[in-house]
């Protein structure tokens, strides 16, 4: 297929080509919607990816349980990826020169489809919801500054203004009003779809991210008496809350340990847990970026999970863990809530957070309960729904579109 030729509307084809777009495919929860949106569409459509680094396929299937080879998708880069990836601090130009990127090639695909929030591609498309980094006074009340230079460019306003002004330059937006009605944009929880309508006045649609089954799960009898937590090792993430609650839940007598997955890098906050876990390193183990079945084998191991990022759209490391039998305790603000969606198990502040779990830890008949409410919870984040409500979005697209097919 001719890539730059448009194709035209009315004409029937076998099949659509469609454009996954996706900023940077690290290994966190935004790209689970990603890959998962390329195995379910690439036997049923011509598949690219626009992403703005390389992807190793090999790794990514392993880390997300998808089955996808390079020959059956197109892989898309902007030329001047690199020069933006080098940026320390440039998020929001690397998102600009993204997006100019993706409206400058619209007009090659039937359809564009963006699993890291709102793209402005020049023509309707379809979009999920990841976070709120995007809406300014969100993201300023939900999440911490980060650390270093990135934190200077955020807490002065004048200096962020500017900042945010040339990368908007950078874009050249389309002038398009996604919230038109064209464009089909879905939520990743009740929760974040409630955030938007209260800041952009727009109602959406929820559709789960996917979270594969790889777990198999030992009886609570026969796993260890500690917690795990999930995630990228960033500020937000507040792992250092996690360490400061469990050592206080310690102090009550509760001999727990703590083992914490994710991948950690030179920047100050990972220096930052690096320190505390080896402060702590009698009951704290730093396990680092772990995928697969080792990573459902340190799950399966324990009996309880926590979390400590507030106002989270979702929580993909949460729903694993409960997917993977861990009585998982978690903030109650924030996507995650929904997950768990039990009073025993969502803590307002720390030391909420201490008493709840000192609770729980001291009665194995609740502790049996809440396990039989998560188990039924889990099966709302299955990849069988997530793949039924993406095809049946692009095929409402396609005929709201009137993008026909064979």
């Amino acid at each position: 297929m001719n890539e730059g030729r448009c194709r035209k509307r009315g004409r029937p084809w076998a099949q659509p080509h469609l454009a996954i777009c996706h900023p940077t495919m690290g290994q966190g929860g935004s790209e689970s919607r990603a890959m998962w949106a390329l195995q379910a569409l690439k036997n049923v459509a011509e598949i690219s990816l626009v992403t703005t680094r390389p992807v190793n396929l090999l790794d990514m299937n392993r880390f997300y349980g998808t089955n996808i080879k390079m020959d059956e998708i197109h892989l898309r880069i902007p030329p001047l990826a690199r020069l933006f990836n080098r940026l320390y601090f440039g998020d929001a130009f690397r998102a600009a020169a993204y997006q100019r990127f993706c409206r400058s090639i619209s007009y090659q695909f039937d359809i564009m489809i963006s699993t890291y929030n709102l793209c402005d591609f020049g023509r309707p498309g379809i979009h999920f919801l990841a976070d709120f980094s995007w809406i300014e006074a969100v993201r300023n009340r939900l999440h911490p500054h980060p650390p270093g230079l990135r934190s200077l460019i955020h807490k002065n306003r004048t200096v962020r203004a500017a900042y945010l002004h040339l990368a908007r330059r950078v874009s050249r937006p389309s002038g398009r009003n996604l919230f038109a009605g064209e464009d089909f944009i879905f939520a990743n929880s009740a929760w974040s779809a409630s955030i938007f309508r209260k800041h952009l006045g727009v109602s959406l649609k929820v559709i789960y991210p996917p979270v594969a089954q790889i777990f198999h799960a030992k009886r609570r009898e026969n796993r260890e008496f500690g917690f795990v937590c999930i995630g990228r090792i960033f500020p937000e993430k507040r792992i250092e809350r996690i360490i400061d609650i469990l050592k206080k839940v310690r102090r009550r007598g509760h001999n727990i340990h703590l083992h914490i997955i994710g991948k950690m890098n030179a920047s100050p906050y990972s220096r930052l847990i690096h320190n505390l876990c080896r402060d702590e390193k009698k009951w704290v183990v730093m396990e680092g970026m772990l995928a697969g079945h080792e990573k459902a084998s340190v799950l399966a191991k324990h009996r309880f999970g926590i979390h400590a990022c507030l106002g989270e759209a979702f929580g993909i490391g949460v729903a694993e863990m409960v997917k993977a039998g861990c009585t998982t305790f978690a903030p109650i603000q924030g996507g995650p809530a929904e997950i768990i969606d039990h009073p025993s198990l969502l803590y307002n502040d720390a030391a909420d957070a201490v008493d709840k779990i000192d609770t729980v830890l001291q009665q194995p008949i609740l502790q049996n309960e809440l396990q039989r409410h998560l188990e039924e919870k889990a099966k709302n984040f299955s990849v069988h729904r997530f793949k039924s409500g993406l095809l049946s979005a692009v095929e409402k697209f396609m005929k709201t579109m009137n993008i026909m097919q064979q």
